[in-house]
């Protein structure tokens, strides 16, 4: 049975992770604890340090693959844990980590240290996302902390905002409409980060009267829900949906939708389209209709569908040049 205190010394104890990359990838790290490892690398290699298996929370099953990856620790990571084979001490459990305000950056020749030296980040642009804390920082995000915003992704994205997009012109008049830019205002301790050590970003922001739900990856793409509901989604790279079966799509208000390269929509049934109101279509180029068998146009509605056809329904043709009817021999 494991004790806690032996013979007056506890078997809990702190260390700092020199090494993730597990051979059995379990999720075990190494770890240079504090008072029982000597600081020098001399006297004990990294590799000469016991694994350490991590305990995960209860939403883990922790079995045939089902739960979270026991992943996610960094080389430089403050960790507590207690050894399970007590005073042998080569058994030990990590139960959390415990974050701080780094100091310095990290020293590669003494342990205790991340040997690549990457961890603590000392300075902007050594780390390949945009926004992590730096040296003299507490380890809590700045997204959390709401401090210097000016260097995290809020920043990067109001700057990205797509403004004066065009509308098609028609009956309705044309004009143009801008994204909405996000509406970050978090209070500690209200917004909860996930940040990975690429950049990327999740958020669930309970911050009073601002409170969001952001997905944000790396390289720009992400979808962001404001406190009013609205949704802003936004793809850098292609965008692909495929559905096995239907799809309902049900607009109550306006619908713009501008291209600014080519369309193209091809259905292999039918096609029905229909308005209440007016139908405008400009073309600015060449206007080409192909049909294989017959086409009909009727001004007025067919006779039973909605009534009588109109008695004054006008066709109307009002080209600039020829009109040329040829029929094919």
């Amino acid at each position: 049975m494991l004790k806690a205190y032996g013979n007056g010394t506890s078997s809990f104890w702190y260390g700092v992770v020199e090494d993730i990359d597990d051979p059995e990838m379990l999720g075990r790290v190494r770890v240079r604890v504090f008072g029982i490892h000597s600081e020098s690398k001399q006297d004990i290699p990294t590799s000469d340090l016991p694994w350490a298996y991590v305990i995960q929370h209860i939403r883990s099953a922790s079995l045939s693959g089902i739960g979270e990856s026991p992943t996610g620790m960094l080389r430089g990571t403050s960790v507590v844990g207690f050894f399970r084979d007590g005073p042998n001490m080569q058994e030990p459990i990590i139960m959390g980590s415990i974050g701080g305000v780094p100091q310095t950056r990290a020293d590669t020749e003494m342990g205790h240290n991340d040997p690549s030296g990457q961890y603590p980040i000392s300075k902007e642009g050594d780390h390949s996302g945009y926004g992590a804390s730096l040296v003299l920082e507490p380890d809590t995000n700045r997204l959390a902390r709401n401090d210097k915003i000016d260097k995290t992704i809020v920043k990067k994205k109001k700057d990205g905002v797509d403004k004066d997009v065009q509308k098609a012109n028609g009956l309705m008049g044309g004009g143009n409409w801008t994204e909405k830019e996000t509406q970050y205002n978090a209070t500690y301790p209200k917004n909860h980060v996930r940040y990975s050590e690429t950049g990327h970003v999740e958020e669930w922001d309970d911050t009073p009267g601002k409170e969001r739900l952001h997905t944000y990856h790396r390289t720009g793409t992400f979808e962001e829900i404001h406190p009013d509901g609205t949704r802003v989604t936004k793809i850098v790279g292609d965008d692909y949906e495929i559905m096995h079966k239907d799809h309902m799509l049900h607009i109550k208000g306006n619908c713009n939708i501008t291209v600014d390269g080519d369309s193209k929509i091809y259905t292999k049934g039918n096609v029905d389209m229909q308005t209440n109101g007016n139908f405008h279509h400009t073309c600015h180029g060449n206007y080409t209709v192909n049909c294989d068998k017959t086409i009909r146009m009727t001004a007025g509605g067919p006779s039973g569908a909605y009534g009588h056809r109109s008695s004054n329904s006008t066709l109307s043709m009002s080209p600039g040049g020829r009109i040329d009817l040829n029929k094919e021999s």
